[in-house]
């Protein structure tokens, strides 16, 4: 049988169990739901939605990003952008989210190799680019060893950008803004196969 993550009690800080509020969530150390949280940064309220990046839970992961201001995407350093990734990209697009962060994780796994991050970072730049992104900024980082989330890294020193933190505190937010009318969807359920929507007159 397969150890339950939910008492564990040795090993680094899995903060995922934070969010993670299912049991099927923490079971399988995936995100499923949308889970919401608040955190007090300098001047100001931050509201975090943690979404599903699985391609299975797309939906919710949409339904998350529809009242967002800045999508943080993870990239796994060590495998690079991913359909997935571009999947995240595109569905922020299209909601109209205009700042995004590319947080290139697992730095650790390639030895926080410098190359490996500006490969992903000019591979996330370009997909931007293309999806009409106009604000993009990309921070090497690990979660598990904490590496740029918080405070700078040492093992990362060729990085002189912000961390992932300072950038969410001082990223300029457009409140005022108004964006096309959007309505997040969740599921669409029908009777049977054959129901149509009458026709409006």
């Amino acid at each position: 049988m397969k150890k339950s993550r939910i008492n564990r009690s040795s090993g680094p800080i899995d903060f995922s169990l934070l969010t993670d509020g299912l049991r099927a969530e923490r079971e399988q150390g995936i995100t499923i739901d949308v889970a919401i949280g608040t955190s007090p940064p300098r001047g100001g309220n931050l509201i975090i939605a943690d979404t599903p990046g699985h391609e299975s839970n797309t939906r919710n992961m949409a339904t998350g990003a529809s009242t967002a201001d800045l999508a943080v995407i993870l990239v796994d350093a060590s495998k690079g952008i991913l359909s997935q990734t571009r999947r995240h990209a595109f569905i922020a697009s299209l909601l109209g989210i205009r700042n995004v962060l590319a947080a290139v994780n697992k730095m650790d796994l390639v030895d926080y190799r410098e190359d490996v991050f500006l490969n992903v970072e000019r591979d996330f730049l370009e997909l931007a680019k293309q999806l009409g992104i106009p604000h993009v900024q990309c921070v090497p980082i690990s979660a598990l060893e904490g590496d740029n989330v918080v405070e700078r890294s040492a093992r990362m020193s060729w990085y002189e950008g912000p961390t992932l933190l300072e950038h969410l505190e001082t990223v300029p937010v457009a409140t005022s803004e108004v964006r096309s009318l959007r309505f997040p969807v969740q599921s669409v359920i029908r009777p049977d196969a054959n129901f149509r929507d009458l026709p409006v007159v």
